[in-house]
C-alpha cells in the first residue's frame, strides 16, 4: 500500500514536469496521466478491500 502511494507521488511529479517541459497536450503527458489513473484506481481498490476485510 505504501509502495503504491510513493508510485502515485512519483507519477504526479513526473506528469507535472513533463507537462511543463513538453506542453500539457503532449502524448508523453497523456501516457503518464493514464498510468497515474491506473495506480490511483488500484490504490483505492486495495483501500476498499482493507476496510471491508
Amino acid at each position: 500500500m505504501e509502495t503504491l502511494w510513493y508510485e502515485i507521488e512519483y507519477l504526479r511529479q513526473k506528469m507535472h514536469v513533463t507537462a511543463h517541459m513538453k506542453g500539457i497536450s503532449h502524448p508523453d503527458v497523456l501516457m503518464v496521466s493514464q498510468k497515474l489513473d491506473e495506480v490511483i484506481s488500484e490504490f483505492y481498490k486495495l483501500t476498499l478491500i482493507q476496510k471491508a476485510g
